[in-house]
This record gives structure tokens, C-alpha cells and sequence, in this order.
């Protein structure tokens, strides 16, 4: 049972999205190590992390296919499994050159830094042919995760912790497809400029005691300090918050063409590459002399920084030089034999994905 939304062709609108979206990605990292005690800094931070990769998570479930065969398959494997490993040596291999030691993340067995998504992606993929055929899928899968927040071992360990707080928003946009951004209706646009409004002068009214680490995803109950129904409580209320303001960004984002769309095909490059250049802009302390501004100057030198970031690393030199000198070698490690193991496999009278496609 496949999602007759999922779109066959990509859509410039959503392309667009997604080319805010890894702004915003570039952008909070950025400024989040000295966000500190500023609340100006602190609050448009809270309000970027309480939308940007749960909508993330949402618009990857959206273009994702909730049957397997050969092609699919091997698609996964290199756009997301060699990515994933490829950089993961790269950010290692850095780690040590320049602490002589492997990063907090390698201790830990987990994806460096924002390499998480890449292996939740990789499992949200894999568990959507099994969801896809239940019901009530995006309640089951929440359920999972409000379950597991419980445990003290979920956390950091092979993205755990994300991989299920993050599974119900990419289930609901297999789910939702294209649709709720296919009209462009004018009382719908009021209403999410107003819920976005709120949001954004909401988070300047936030307890500066407000423990940021709900937004991660990685963190549960217990260490939270809040392993009871109070907890579940703050991450049903999470999930509602994140979900409405979220949905209320991305209508507004899709009523125009912000001429993006070729940034946001090649948001996953920027996605592997920002932690590098943030690495060098830290290592040669130009961040920090950003942030001896003023708020306001440091905000906008701040967006000013992210943007050519995003530009750069989304720019079509980049890509070929990723996928020639990067990605290419690790394909050919994962993907060159499979062709002719497939080969060897007797062909049987009906395919697998004949019978999902018959199934119910």
C-alpha cells in the first residue's frame, strides 16, 4: 500500500521549503554555542529549533515510498548510507587532527553532530513499508516514542532517541503529501501568520530557566528530570506546538516562488558540509568576534555568514566535487557488487513488490 500523494516529479514549492529550512539549519548551529545568557539570541534560537527538523523530518516523509524493490534500495544506499559514512570519517578524521582524539559523538557510538539525521533518515525509510500498512500509524509511532523517552537508555546511541522522537512528523508527511500546500487560500495565509506571529513573540515570554534540551530529541525523561506524566505531558505539548507552527511556516513559505529551489535539491550537501565550515570559523575565532556585537549586528552578520554558507555548499561545484572525490568511492565499496549478486539470485515467478502492490 503505497501513499498516492507521494509525488512522482519534484515540486519547485517544496524545493523552495526546503532551502529555508537548511538555512535555518546552518543558522542555528551557528549561533547556538553563544547564545548563552542573551535572550534575544536565546529566544529566535528556541524558536528555530521548535520547527526547523521536525518540518524536516516531515517534508523527507513526504518524497519517501512505502514499498521496497531493487532500485529503491539501492537509492537509499547512496544517497543516504554513503553519505552517512563518508562523512562521518571526514568529521572524525578532523576531530582528531585537530584534538588528537576521536569526537564526543565517536565515543559515544553516535552520528557526528548533525549527522544524526542521515541514520534516522536511513531507519524512518526502512520502518515506513512497515507502518505504512497500519492503522493509525502516526499515533502508534508517537506512541512508541513517548514510551521510550522513559528509558534511560535512549539517547545519543545511534541516534536512538531522535530516530523515534522524530519518526511521527516524518510518518504524518508521508501521510499529508503535497496537499496541505496545494491551495493558496487567503484566510489560510492570515491564520498562519497569525499562529507564526504568536510563536515568535511567545518564545520572548519563555521562563529564562526554560531547559532547551526538550528540542533536541535526544535526551529522555530521566535525564530530563521529568520522568513522569508531567514529562509525557510537555512532549505531547511539544509534538502540538511543533507541529502547528511548523505547518504554519511551510503554507506561508509555499505561496510564492522564492527562486530557491535549486538550493533546496541540494540541501543535503549543505546538511554534510556546514559543520565543517562552522568548524573552521570557530577554530580560526571568527565567530567569536562576531558575537563582541550587539545583538543586532551580530544577528545579522550571523544570517549574512549562513546564507553564503548555504550558497556555497549548494553550489553545483560542490556537488560534483562531493560526489566525484567523496561519495563515489564509498558507492562503488557499497553499491558495485550488488548488480551481479542480483544476477546470481534465481529471478522467482513473481516479484516481491508484484505481491506488496496486490496486497491490501
Amino acid at each position: 500500500m503505497s501513499n498516492p500523494t507521494t509525488p512522482s516529479v519534484r515540486n519547485p514549492s517544496i524545493d523552495n521549503i526546503k532551502a529555508i529550512l537548511i538555512f535555518f539549519v546552518v543558522f542555528g548551529h551557528l549561533i547556538e554555542i553563544y547564545v548563552g545568557e542573551d535572550h534575544v539570541l536565546r529566544s529566535i534560537w528556541l524558536f528555530v529549533y521548535a520547527f526547523h527538523m521536525p518540518m524536516f523530518a516531515l517534508i523527507s516523509g513526504m518524497f519517501s515510498k512505502a514499498h521496497w524493490n531493487d532500485k529503491n534500495a539501492t537509492q537509499l544506499i547512496s544517497t543516504v548510507l554513503v553519505p552517512l559514512i563518508a562523512f562521518e570519517i571526514i568529521y572524525e578524521a578532523t576531530e582528531f587532527f585537530l584534538k588528537g582524539n576521536l569526537s564526543v559523538y565517536g565515543n559515544m557510538i553516535a552520528p557526528y553532530w548533525m549527522l544524526w539525521y542521515l541514520l534516522s533518515l536511513l531507519c524512518w525509510r526502512l520502518l515506513l513499508p512497515l507502518f505504512a500498512r497500519m492503522q493509525f500509524a502516526v499515533a502508534l509511532a508517537l506512541g512508541v516514542s513517548l514510551i521510550a523517552s522513559y528509558s534511560e537508555h535512549a539517547g545519543y546511541f545511534l541516534s536512538i532517541s531522535r530516530t523515534l522522537v522524530f519518526f511521527p512528523y516524518f510518518l504524518l508527511g508521508w501521510q499529508l503529501g503535497q496537499r496541505p500546500f496545494a491551495d493558496k487560500k487567503q484566510g489560510k495565509v492570515v491564520l498562519s501568520a497569525l499562529i507564526v506571529l504568536a510563536a515568535l513573540i511567545g518564545v520572548f515570554f519563555l521562563k529564562t530557566d526554560f531547559d532547551y534540551r526538550w528540542l533536541y530529541g535526544s535526551y529522555s525523561l530521566h535525564r530530563l528530570e521529568m520522568a513522569n506524566l508531567t514529562g509525557t505531558f510537555y512532549q505531547l505539548l511539544q509534538y502540538a506546538a511543533s507541529t502547528i507552527i511548523g505547518l504554519a511556516i511551510l503554507y506561508l513559505l509555499a505561496q510564492k516562488d522564492l527562486r530557491l529551489a535549486h538550493i533546496g535539491q541540494r540541501s543535503i550537501y549543505v546538511l554534510v558540509w556546514h559543520g565543517m565550515a562552522l568548524i573552521i570559523l570557530q577554530e580560526t575565532g571568527v565567530l567569536r568576534h562576531i558575537f563582541k556585537f550587539d545583538n543586532v549586528t551580530a544577528l545579522l552578520i550571523s544570517a549574512l555568514v549562513s546564507a553564503a554558507i548555504v550558497w556555497l555548499c549548494s553550489h553545483e561545484k560542490c556537488e560534483r566535487f562531493t560526489k566525484r572525490y567523496l561519495l563515489a568511492p564509498v558507492t562503488w565499496l557499497l553499491v558495485s557488487q550488488l548488480g551481479t549478486r542480483q544476477a546470481e539470485l534465481p529471478v522467482p515467478a513473481k516479484s516481491v513488490e508484484a505481491r506488496v502492490q496486490q496486497e491490501p
